[in-house]
């Protein structure tokens, strides 16, 4: 009765929603009940599967054992025409079963090579070798053995090689083999614009630009000799100039000259006629320049003139108007030690900073003539052409002709004066008479001096009477030195001596 009446007051509960511990005993309750069916349900299933798998357990084992061998043999053929396809740097080298076959002899292959070629070569098992799985179907599929595929590996053409690049401002311009191999090309290069001598010491030679050298890996095509190396370190930039046309410049000729093709000139100047180039006009050409820039400061020593001075005496002993050395100058010597910066070889500073003198210079004395200068037209007063002399002929006649002056025998360069003032008319070669000097004196009388060795006035001067117009020969025909002497008046030959003191 008590148990009837609990259940009364539980039911009514629920019905009411009341809370309290009576409501929440009861949920418990039904929920374990709940729980519990279900386990009985699942436990039922398995029961059922465990008495059926008891009942044809023979079949059931040989049911999977037949599966798993159509599995397996599947799989076996599926293996057996599957390979894989190899590649170094992305270029295909050929088929193989296994990737071990490929990998187990880099090592060799790497050694191999690196001892040929004489330099370290790289090979990269993860990042340079990559495989494609492909089908091994058909009779056009070749499978590389071990030995294939060390023969592959070793002629591939551009293998990965540890080189050196020299890199200028952070960018690459060459690539070596090795550290001391680009540390000779900057030194060698270097070596270029240095010229140390007895005269010349360097106190500094250094790039302008800021050089490394970096380790890389790169193919061995790339990889430069070291005098391929320091050309494109010399000549690997390119610089833009002008070129003004001159007369008969052609395009031809623009590009002989500055070591590139028409084509490239054309491209450059599209607005030229390739034809034709206008006298005065610019066009653009490109030169080869160095990527580099070396530095020097150096210290010359070198030796430079210095001038001598120049100071004037007067004279009364020579006439006004002319100049006689008294004492000849001499130039003087003084070593100097600059300091001299270039840049590529061209000086852009020289500073001297020594100077000493080795030899001090001689001042040149001039005289300055004040005598009254003679007058420059006849004065019908004659004096011999030269002062020392031989008499050896007369005028008259001479071997069946007239000879029409005097022969005053002279060593050849003795020195040939004017006999009175005038007008030079004539300074020239004449057959008959060598190197003459003919001289209007302005009153209806000439004068000639024959046989000159050598001219030192020309038609139109004005002389005086002394004045030194040439140096004594035998020039033209003659039978020795001497000076020949003639005096015409109004045209007509007349006897020197009439008129010779």
């Amino acid at each position: 009765m008590a148990e009837k009446n609990s259940e009364i007051i539980i039911n009514v509960a629920e019905q009411l929603n009341l809370g309290g511990q009576v409501g929440t005993g009861s949920q418990e309750k039904q929920e374990n009940r709940e729980n519990q069916q279900e386990q009985d349900r699942q436990s039922g299933k398995f029961q059922k599967f465990k008495n059926f798998a008891e009942e044809y357990r023979l079949m059931l084992v040989a049911v999977f054992s037949v599966f798993l061998v159509a599995v397996v043999g599947i799989l076996g053929i599926f293996n057996h025409y599957m390979a894989y396809e190899y590649a170094y740097n992305g270029k295909v080298l050929g088929v193989v079963k296994d990737k071990e076959d490929v990998l187990k002899i880099t090592d060799m292959v790497q050694s191999a090579l690196t001892e040929e070629r004489d330099i370290e070569v790289v090979i990269n098992k993860k990042d340079d070798i990559t495989f494609k799985r492909v089908s091994a179907m058909g009779n056009n599929v070749h499978i590389d053995t071990s030995e294939d595929v060390l023969k592959r590996m070793t002629y591939v053409g551009d293998i990965n090689v540890k080189a050196y690049s020299i890199t200028v401002d952070g960018k690459h311009v060459a690539v070596v083999d090795s550290k001391e191999s680009a540390k000779k090309v900057l030194s060698s290069l270097k070596n270029d614009f240095v010229d140390e001598g007895e005269n010349v010491v360097v106190e500094d030679a250094k790039f302008a630009e800021d050089i490394e050298i970096k380790e890389v890996n790169t193919g061995l095509g790339k990889l430069q000799q070291a005098d391929d190396a320091k050309q494109t370190l010399k000549t690997g930039a390119v610089v833009e100039k002008s070129h003004v046309v001159m007369a008969g410049d052609t395009l031809a000729d623009l590009a002989n000259e500055y070591d590139t093709t028409e084509e490239e000139l054309l491209e450059l100047n599209p607005e030229i006629n390739p034809a034709k180039l206008d006298v005065g006009s610019e066009v653009k050409v490109q030169e080869k320049a160095p990527v580099v820039t070396i530095e020097t400061s150096e210290l010359i020593t070198y030796k430079e003139d210095i001038d001598y001075e120049v100071v004037e005496e007067e004279s009364d002993q020579i006439y006004e108007g002319e100049k006689e050395v008294k004492t000849k100058g001499k130039k003087g010597v003084k070593v100097i030690t600059a300091r001299v910066e270039k840049s590529n070889g061209k000086e852009s500073t020289k500073v001297p900073i020594v100077e000493k003198i080795e030899k001090e210079p001689v001042t040149e004395v001039v005289k300055v003539g004040t005598k009254e200068r003679p007058p420059t037209v006849g004065t019908g007063k004659y004096i011999y052409p030269v002062k020392e002399y031989r008499f050896t002929s007369g005028f008259g006649a001479r071997w069946g002709r007239l000879h029409a002056g005097i022969d005053l025998a002279c060593p050849v360069g003795t020195d040939v004066m004017a006999a009175d003032g005038g007008t030079v008319t004539f300074a020239g070669y004449h057959a008959t008479y060598g190197n003459l000097v003919v001289i209007d004196h302005q009153n209806g009388m000439e004068t000639y001096y024959a046989h000159n060795s050598e001219l030192l006035v020309k038609e139109g001067d004005k002389v005086y009477q002394g004045f030194h117009i040439a140096e004594s020969g035998n020039t033209g025909r003659s039978t020795g030195p001497h000076c020949h002497f003639e005096i015409k008046v109004d045209g007509e030959s007349q006897d020197p001596l009439k008129f010779l003191p």
